[in-house]
């Protein structure tokens, strides 16, 4: 039977993970895909914009200097948006004008068609406008040559547009890491295809970690689970190593005759990097590299499996994408009631918050049992207590990792 070699604490195995986890390349995606991407380059305006003096309102074109409140003015042609006007304004005259039509020759000032007598061929002035009033100025917004975006900029919305305000179809980025996640045993039956037999469970832990992995930014699938073969085994884990950049496996990574990944993973050139955390639930977590894949061999229990992928796996997606917020959000939460720690090694509770005048106070969900699936949707947080103290005292502070920032931030 294989031992443990050597368990080590939680901050170290995740600084490990950072550490030895590379950046994903760099490649120009389509606008359109960037979203949640990071920039690797910087970003520079290709024009000034906008690059015309514009109308901020639908209204006339008007010379400032012949502004007289009942003064009429004559129409003398229109300019849509996309359509300048043919003729420049006169003494007298005025040019109907469309947000965002350019501003026609001569006009220093739009007048919004509130402020005068109504559409028409002419119009009598009701309130007198000042130079400027209603021009959006060109190059007001970005000039020419000037960085709009640095590198390391996250991509959102108001990123996708302000690029395509500057022509750009694609970015420079860092892909979105491929993953592929496999879990192991023979008592696994794919859901929606048939009914249990006796001593078989339905697969959960690969459809989880998929949605996961996906919520986290990266492209990810899963393949059929594979048995506890020692050959199928290793041959979906070689298919796996050699088309991902994460590979990700539930189950068989912890010391029985049947936990066969780690030893598979070492024949196929897998470089350990370590293998068991003093954290629960998580113990038997495996980490290793090949050329720039990475490996993760989560352990088989539901919640194990989850809560390592969003304390390990996620940050490490998170680092190939270029991503500053690499981990979930920290806060200091306390109990109203004493908290035990019998298990020798920190333990990561599943607690609901709720703000209090002292802050923010964590409840247990309930059992903390690592395949009880159902706690997790219950959870608000990942209290951590220890691994140094048998518990922690009542109203006394400590650390918690955030699930569910909307909790924190409503």
């Amino acid at each position: 039977m294989q031992l443990f070699e050597k368990l080590i604490e939680y901050p170290e195995a995740e600084r490990l993970v950072l550490e030895r986890t590379p950046r994903a390349p760099v490649e120009e995606t389509p606008l359109g895909d960037a979203l949640g991407l990071v920039l690797a380059e910087d970003l520079s305006a290709t024009v000034d914009s906008p690059p015309f003096d514009n109308s901020a309102v639908d209204g006339y074109a008007i010379r400032s200097a012949d502004a007289e409140a009942g003064r009429v003015f004559k129409v003398v042609d229109e300019a849509p948006a996309g359509r300048p006007a043919t003729k420049s304004v006169g003494e007298g005259e005025t040019i109907k004008i469309f947000t965002g039509g350019v501003i026609p020759e001569g006009a220093d000032a739009v007048v919004m068609v509130e402020n005068t007598s109504g559409w028409g061929e002419e119009f009598e002035l009701k309130k007198v406008p000042e130079p400027g009033n209603n021009i959006r100025d060109a190059g007001q917004d970005t000039r020419r040559g000037e960085v709009i975006l640095r590198a390391g900029t996250g991509i959102g919305a108001p990123e996708i547009a302000l690029a395509a305000t500057q022509g750009y179809g694609a970015l420079p980025v860092y892909r979105r890491p491929k993953v592929v996640v496999l879990s192991t045993g023979t008592e696994l039956v794919e859901p929606g295809t048939r009914e249990l037999s006796p001593g078989e469970i339905f697969d959960s832990n690969s459809f989880a970690i998929v949605a996961q992995a996906r919520e986290a930014g990266a492209e990810a699938r899963r393949t059929h689970a594979a048995s506890d073969e020692a050959e199928v085994l290793r041959a979906a884990l070689e298919d796996a190593l050699q088309s991902a950049d994460v590979v990700v496996t539930s189950g068989g990574v912890s010391v029985g005759e049947k936990d066969l990944v780690k030893s598979t993973l070492l024949d196929l050139g897998v470089e350990q990097v370590f293998w068991g955390v003093k954290f629960k639930p998580g113990k038997p977590l495996f980490y290793g590299a090949r050329s720039e894949t990475r490996f993760f061999g989560l352990p088989g229990n539901p919640v194990s499996a989850m809560v390592c992928f969003d304390l390990f796996v996620r940050p490490a997606l998170m680092r190939m994408m270029g991503r500053e917020d690499k981990k979930r959000p920290r806060i200091r939460v306390y109990f109203e009631e004493d908290v035990t720690n019998t298990f020798g090694r920190m333990h990561a509770m599943r607690v609901s918050l709720k703000r209090t005048e002292k802050g923010w106070r964590a409840e247990s969900v309930g059992a903390q049992g690592s395949g009880l699936v159902s706690s997790l949707t219950k959870a608000d947080a990942l209290a951590l207590i220890g691994p140094e103290s048998e518990g922690v005292r009542a109203g006394e502070l400590v650390e918690a990792i955030v699930l569910r920032e909307e909790v924190v931030l409503g």
